[in-house]
């Protein structure tokens, strides 16, 4: 049985674990005198099938690549002077 993978995007609220796939860190710069931080990376990639990404879709650890990606609209060209 060969399920069709989809891809994902890990969100703001993905921890370091989504979907039992590990998501890789990064350094967020230090505000003031605070030290550096490590947080998961937001926009993260990952290829689950359904029924993997069911629990973390209904959490908001990650949305549909489709669904982050702001639909393309069409420029309207400027009016030339006479």
């Amino acid at each position: 049985m060969s399920e069709t993978k989809r891809r994902y995007l890990t969100t703001e609220k993905a921890g370091y674990h989504v979907a039992g796939r590990k998501i890789p860190a990064v350094k967020i710069p230090a505000e003031g005198d605070g030290a550096e931080q490590l947080r998961p990376k937001v926009g993260h990639v990952l290829e689950l099938t359904e029924l993997e990404a069911k629990y973390e879709l209904l959490s908001g650890s990650i949305v549909a690549e489709q669904a982050a990606k702001p639909a393309k609209l069409p420029v309207a060209k400027p009016a030339k002077a006479e």
